[in-house]
């Protein structure tokens, strides 16, 4: 089979810790292993001068099509200091060359399928102004509406109508793939899409090889966070919590990896509790060398989420054999089973958090046993393996049914 992959995020030097770039990066390779042919179609923003359209042969089986895009210097000139009109002509753009570029890629490469992502609704004039040449699956993440509406207090109208042609383009499509069932129950809640029009496809990643984890401290536990600093990934609900467990347990460690702009999370918690600084550590963004050392030198991991479509970070960190804590909301509650794999506190609840935190930190045989069952989940559920065979299980019915 030849698949078509159409996404704005792929990992090249200035993407890298991104879900979707990293999903569309693992499927590509895994499809590629089995066999398949893999045609990336990726259209984003340029990064700036010498940022040129360019077709990479990355492997025999995976063709990248990169379009980087730009507008005229006079829309800036024009719209000077108006990020929201910039950036709702840019994604525009990227849309429309989609749009014209996608079916001639359809009979060049030959593709039978493809698979794009919400994000971005580059396929959106594709889908909503005339029939594609070939089936084209929607795999939906959190949606644009949902960030702003819920998480940010963005005002900007272009911004809001970029969201409802997401959701329109997500209603006209035939076939819409998602990584959760609680992600789809909250498309129903949200914009009536039923559930029913959701195939359950979940992430998968490649498992890493576990080795003795690196030299500590024998009475230390390391504590790790790894995400954006921002109120959707809880990262004030941790902070919050971690000067409790730090009182009570003098061995503990917090070891926090994201981005933080302008710092403002760290500065607030070193003004607030100077006495905690020598057992908090703010790492910023790193590499992803680095965070799979950091995954596989915790004891625990925890991302108290207020949603997740999925939660990628839970099952990397599970496939290195931790125990992990989330919320009781959005897609977590779909990969963390509470007392087999890792913990679930309750939302908005930092009390509940920093129990969930002492339970582990105090039982080391539960942390051995949540390790262990984590680790088989991530083989049994959602390997790369499981990712890829799943997909094209599902394309191939998309196919079949037109035939």
């Amino acid at each position: 089979m030849t698949i078509g992959l159409v996404t704005p995020y792929y990992p090249d030097k200035q993407t890298y810790n991104s879900g979707i770039a990293n999903h569309f990066s693992i499927l590509a390779n895994t499809l590629a292993q089995q066999g398949h042919r893999v045609v990336v179609l990726h259209v984003r923003p340029s990064y700036g001068d010498n940022d040129n359209i360019r077709s990479q042969q990355v492997t025999p089986l995976i063709t990248v099509l990169t379009y980087p895009i730009t507008l005229p210097a006079y829309f800036h000139k024009l719209f000077k200091n108006k990020w929201a009109v910039l950036d709702f002509l840019l994604k525009l753009r990227c849309m429309l060359t989609t749009f014209k570029n996608l079916n001639s890629i359809i009979k060049e490469y030959q593709l039978d399928i493809i698979e794009t992502t919400n994000y971005y609704s580059l396929c959106y004039f594709n889908l909503l102004t005339k029939k594609p040449q070939v089936p084209v699956v929607v795999r939906v993440s959190t949606t644009f509406l949902q960030i702003m509406e819920e998480y940010y207090p963005f005002k900007s109208r272009l911004q809001k109508k970029l969201g409802r042609m997401e959701i329109a383009m997500l209603k006209k499509s035939k076939y819409l793939v998602t990584h959760t069932h609680h992600h789809a129950a909250e498309m129903e809640r949200l914009y009536g899409i039923s559930t029913a029009s959701f195939h359950i496809i979940p992430h998968g990643i490649p498992l890493p090889v576990l080795s003795p984890a690196p030299t500590k401290n024998s009475d230390q536990i390391e504590i790790l966070f790894v995400g954006r600093f921002e109120y959707r990934k809880g990262i004030d609900l941790l902070l919050a919590a971690i000067p409790y467990v730090l009182e009570k347990y003098k061995k503990v460690v917090f070891k926090l990896i994201g981005t933080d702009k302008d710092n403002f999370y760290e500065n607030t918690f070193r003004n607030q509790y100077p006495g905690y600084l020598d057992k908090i550590m703010f790492y910023g963004l790193t590499s992803s060398e680095d965070i799979k050392r950091a995954y596989a030198g915790c004891d625990i991991f925890v991302a108290p989420s207020r949603y997740e479509s999925f939660g990628l970070i839970y099952i990397e960190a599970m496939s290195y054999g931790k125990p992990v804590i989330g919320l009781k909301a959005g897609g977590a509650m779909d990969i963390i089973k509470d007392n087999y794999n890792g913990l679930l506190a309750e939302p908005e609840n930092v009390q509940s958090l920093v129990h969930q935190l002492s339970s582990l930190v105090e039982n080391h045989e539960l942390r051995k046993e949540l390790g262990t069952n984590a680790r088989k989940t991530v083989e049994d559920k959602f390997s790369d393996e499981e990712l890829a065979s799943n997909s094209i299980a599902y394309y191939q019915e998309v196919i079949n049914k037109l035939i």
